[in-house]
């Protein structure tokens, strides 16, 4: 779990590192490639990170919802 957060926490982070690189229009074409391949990776991983999150939601959100419905 926290694992999990870590792991965003630093995608997210170098993400934002690589736009601002990107978007500073100091990178060589090749750079930029490399830069856009790099965020493309970190951002499948923040993707698969707020999938499981919003999958561990919808779990607990059901498991109160079955809680409540029994009282």
């Amino acid at each position: 779990m926290a694992l999990d957060k870590i792991d965003f926490e630093k995608s997210l982070g170098e993400l934002e590192k690589i736009i601002a690189k990107l978007e500073s229009g100091e990178c060589t074409l090749e750079e930029s490639i490399s830069l856009f391949e790099q965020g493309m990776k970190h951002t499948e991983s923040c993707r698969k990170a707020l999938d499981n999150a919003k999958k561990r939601i919808i779990d607990l959100t059901e498991i109160d919802a079955e809680d409540n419905a029994v009282d």
